[in-house]
């Protein structure tokens, strides 16, 4: 029984890493959508789930987001990006993968939640960053986007406000 399980569980793996392949083309194309819309054509991610081994002998399984930046010219793995670019290529993909998920298995009109995701942004990218958030929503029929935020710049681009300060809760239309 042992050896039928064993079996079982390995041929499982190689299911779970060929949908995976599968969903790589989907969620480059999803993550550019939001990053080319959102933020503009400078950055542009590859979604790579297999790599040859250093001795060209056979593909490993990864899961590795290559990003091309056209402003400084360079194509490398996303943590050799900046904090604020990393955030904005970061949600990109994260996004990506929830549309993708959502899809999948038929969630409709679910509620976006981000906790600080923005926090490390200029003004600037905050805006493209809302934007993005938008646009993913729009993607999954979210009924609500929550963000969290202690940025006043970015508060202000939300339909609506929940603070909390000094004990209280006090709700504010937009």
């Amino acid at each position: 029984d042992l050896a039928d399980w064993t079996r079982l569980a390995a041929d499982l793996d190689g299911v779970r890493a060929m949908l995976v392949d599968a969903a790589s083309p989907e969620l480059t194309t999803l993550a550019n959508d939001l990053l080319h819309t959102c933020v503009g054509p400078r950055f542009t991610v590859s979604i790579d789930t297999q790599r040859t081994s250093s001795d060209g002998k056979k593909q490993i399984e990864v899961c590795d987001v290559r990003v091309l930046d056209t402003e400084r010219g360079r194509d490398a793995t996303a943590e050799t990006l900046s904090g604020g670019e990393r955030v904005l290529v970061g949600e990109a993909v994260s996004l990506a993968l929830v549309t993708l998920a959502c899809r999948q298995s038929g969630v409709e009109g679910p509620t976006l939640v981000r906790d600080e995701s923005g926090a490390a942004l200029d003004p600037a990218n905050a805006r493209a960053y809302i934007a993005m958030l938008r646009r993913a929503a729009g993607y999954v029929g979210a009924s609500r986007v929550l963000f969290v935020s202690h940025s006043p710049a970015v508060q202000e681009l939300a339909d609506a406000r929940i603070q909390i300060a000094d004990g209280r809760v006090t709700v504010e239309a937009a």
